[in-house]
């Protein structure tokens, strides 16, 4: 069975397709296509509040060509939700209601909350890593990022905070937002011993692409901490030329890179698992779930 999942970020826009096959050792998901447009939502709602017309033609026509290949790859189910940049942006109502009435694509605007929620729903943590250690999700996006502690195979607390790389390549984010941040994570501080980080999003994949020369789906503090030392004497011209980055990638790389650093250096963690999965994945996961739910009702 086929699903799709549409993530409007503040960054970019992506359409992942994903086929699910049933196994003796449970669902295994396949990423069938995905496309990705990179509209910057969020350079007018974090700067504006509000998204401008030119800005919402291009997410309309946006959502009809993904319609289009919604109707060729005629999947069981389709979600589609925003985050950031639309939970920012005072019409974004006005523009889910347009594009629901030319498209037929139902949009949510959802919270961080949820956003956190459906990173979990990837379950990475039970699939290729020792369950019953302690955890935390760290999703960074454009807008926000995502925390998720676990410890012993149970969430202890999810927060989303407004730290996004897009947001600080916009200046947008204040000492206020990291003091935030930071209270959060000082509370588990010390409290939970050898925590293990999952990091998500387009630009820990980037950083383990070029600057990872081992094999591996881990990422060190130290990788990330040469990844930033590096790419943040370089022009965005420089990173476009020298790692081939794509131009909505390399501004916002390094802001990603302090991030990380940031949230790793505060809690003592020197390792980062990065699984290649992210908020699409995790809708696609939540639509399966559901359904077999469902199935089993009946």
């Amino acid at each position: 069975m086929k699903f799709a999942a549409i993530d409007i970020g503040s960054n970019a826009v992506r359409l992942i397709f994903t086929n699910v096959y049933e196994t003796p050792n449970g669902p295994q998901f396949v990423k069938d296509a995905m496309y990705r447009v990179a509209l910057r939502l969020g350079e007018e709602a974090f700067l504006k509040g509000k998204i401008s017309k030119s800005k919402e033609a291009e997410l309309l026509s946006t959502m009809k060509a993904f319609k289009h290949l919604i109707d060729v790859h005629q999947p069981l189910q389709v979600m589609a939700c925003a985050t950031s940049a639309m939970r920012d942006a005072k019409n974004a109502n006005e523009i889910v209601e347009k594009i629901y009435a030319k498209t037929g694509i139902d949009i949510k605007i959802i919270s961080g909350k949820k956003e956190a929620a459906f990173i979990l729903s990837n379950h990475v943590e039970k699939l290729q890593l020792e369950e019953h250690n302690n955890y935390l999700y760290i999703d960074v996006g454009g807008g926000s990022t995502e925390l998720i502690l676990l410890a012993d195979g149970v969430v202890v607390d999810k927060w989303s905070f407004n730290i996004g790389t897009l947001r600080m390549a916009l200046n947008q984010v204040k000492p206020k937002h990291w003091k935030e941040m930071d209270v959060w994570l000082d509370h588990f501080k010390g409290k939970y011993q050898n925590i293990v980080a999952i990091g998500s999003g387009g630009n820990i994949n980037t950083i383990q692409k070029h600057f990872v020369k081992r094999k591996s789906a881990h990422v060190s503090l130290e990788d990330i901490q040469s990844a930033h030392a590096i790419l943040s004497k370089l022009s965005v011209e420089e990173r476009i030329l020298q790692y081939d980055f794509k131009p909505d990638r390399a501004d916002v790389i390094v802001p990603a890179a302090q991030i990380f650093i940031h949230i790793m250096s505060r809690l003592n963690i020197d390792d980062l698992f990065v699984p290649k999965v992210g908020l699409g994945d995790g809708m696609i996961h939540e639509m399966y779930e559901k359904l077999e739910k469902k199935k089993k009702k009946k």
